[in-house]
């Protein structure tokens, strides 16, 4: 049952994929905060927590989270944009907001090592 060591990942994985495919004309026409470039801050953001909650489970299994964690992210990022194109009319992939993705999951590979890795508050992950 080592699976349940990645709830919470999983789950923050199906937010991802229902906010990724959902269809465009559920979204906002206007956006709620008129910031250039907000998708890209979702994509940073969504790519740099999942990254996360993927280090400690690998680590329970006594694995290289720093290595694993990261490509587990970028594939599920790239295949997920891929799909966006292949699965959906009215979403389409972006390289871009790929770039958004993995730009957050490697500095989530670095909040990790500076401010999460063997500190007493690690057991939050």
């Amino acid at each position: 049952m080592k699976i349940l060591y990645f709830w919470k990942s999983i789950l923050w994985l199906a937010l991802i994929c229902y906010g990724l495919f959902i269809p465009a004309g559920n979204l906002p026409s206007k956006p709620f905060i008129n910031i250039p470039h907000f998708d890209k801050m979702v994509h940073f953001t969504l790519f740099f927590v999942f990254c996360l909650l993927l280090f400690m489970p690998i680590k329970k299994l006594k694995q290289k989270y720093f290595i694993w964690a990261p490509i587990i992210s970028i594939t599920l990022g790239a295949i997920l944009e891929f799909g966006q194109r292949i699965l959906t009319t009215s979403r389409a992939s972006d390289f871009y907001d790929f770039l958004a993705n993995t730009s957050g999951i490697f500095a989530a590979v670095f909040f990790f090592y500076l401010f999460v890795n063997n500190k007493k508050w690690e057991i939050l992950f």
